[in-house]
């Protein structure tokens, strides 16, 4: 408990009292505490579309603590540590990842890059089910870098704890049954939000078009995705595709030409909290006059989940060795197939709805 005896002492000798509220990511209950309360206005955003539970099944403290300087900070990246990844996010923000020698604690370190971020640490000790995020100058982020690349990774890590995977992909669900899902994984520029999107205006559930969870059931052992976040953040060149988007034309577009809205703005009804995965889909796009589905083999099927989730991981081998099983039940439960969208095309949800159909083009 050395993390939480640490927090104890420090946060005692923060300026501002620290502020504490309830909230829950499906039936896990999470107690926030921090000395900002604009960063209370973030979670409840995040947060707040999860409903308490008729069953909790575990209990996460998440902490975040806001400084005037880096050099501030309660808890430093310690001396003795493993580097594991650096990635650069799509806002070009370089974000570090380590992990302790014992690999019991994570931590994301984030490189100042003004005007959109300042430097930011998050500490995540596993066993205890405890994350802490710190904040320099917390004034001088953007709310939307706070919230996805900040916030929902702490917690992405936290929730390990409980037997969910953070997932980069988008999640739909079938128009008919809300426990017909489809899991779209793809790299950034793939397709997957304006597919999401695009089968949510058709009339598709959505759980997410970026980062979903990944559990298994308790009672049967097929694997769920559960929604994390329902905003979507959409290009300019997909806004012509679905007349549901032309509202977005009047947001403000940020830096890489994303404009932010929550899926209930775009389509009323369309969100989901949870789904059991039937339907595996990787896009791409092409230059092809037409769109094409290429049925996968099971083999296949896996390969792509290990290059798409595996592929760049340096968590430890136990870490890996527990995804691995976890990818190869998925490949089990669910169909697989590549789709080739082509550029400019609107027949995407049409292509998935006829997937949940068990129709093969």
């Amino acid at each position: 408990m050395m993390l939480y005896d640490t927090l104890h002492t420090s946060t005692r000798n923060l300026r501002n009292p620290l502020l504490s509220k309830v909230y829950f990511f499906h039936d896990i209950r999470i107690v926030c505490q921090t000395n900002h309360s604009a960063v209370l206005a973030i979670l409840d955003k995040m947060l707040g579309i999860f409903h308490q539970p008729a069953e909790v099944q575990g209990e996460a403290a998440y902490f975040i603590l806001c400084s005037e300087d880096a050099l501030q900070f309660p808890l430093p990246l310690p001396h003795r540590r493993v580097r594991t990844e650096t990635v650069r996010l799509l806002t070009n923000t370089k974000l570090k990842y380590y992990r302790s020698e014992d690999g019991r604690t994570l931590y994301q370190s984030y490189v100042a890059l003004p005007p959109v971020n300042e430097a930011a640490l998050s500490i995540i000790d596993l066993a205890n089910a405890i994350a802490v995020t710190q904040l320099a100058m917390p004034g001088r982020y953007q709310a939307t870098f706070l919230q996805r690349y900040v916030f929902l990774l702490a917690l992405g890590q936290l929730m390990q704890k409980f037997g969910f995977e953070p997932c980069h992909a988008g999640a739909v669900t079938s128009p008919w049954d809300s426990q017909q899902g489809a899991l779209i994984i793809g790299a950034s520029g793939s397709g997957k939000t304006t597919l999401s999107v695009g089968c949510a205006s058709t009339g598709c559930g959505f759980l997410g078009d970026d980062l979903v969870m990944l559990r298994k059931h308790a009672d049967h052992g097929a694997v769920a995705a559960y929604a994390i976040s329902h905003e979507i953040s959409i290009r300019s060149a997909s806004l012509d595709l679905w007349p549901a988007l032309s509202f977005l034309r009047a947001v403000p577009a940020d830096l890489r030409d994303k404009r932010y809205s929550p899926i209930e703005r775009v389509c009323k009804g369309a969100a989901r909290i949870q789904t059991t995965i039937r339907l595996l889909l990787f896009p791409t796009l092409t230059e092809e006059a037409q769109s094409a589905v290429i049925p996968l083999s099971k083999a296949l099927v896996l390969q792509e989940l290990v290059d798409a989730c595996l592929g760049k991981n340096s968590a430890s081998p136990q870490a890996q060795e527990r995804l691995f099983l976890f990818l190869s039940t998925l490949a089990d439960q669910a169909a697989g197939y590549r789709l080739a969208i082509a550029r400019g095309s609107n027949d995407g949800p049409q292509i998935v709805r006829s997937l949940f159909e068990g129709n093969f083009l």
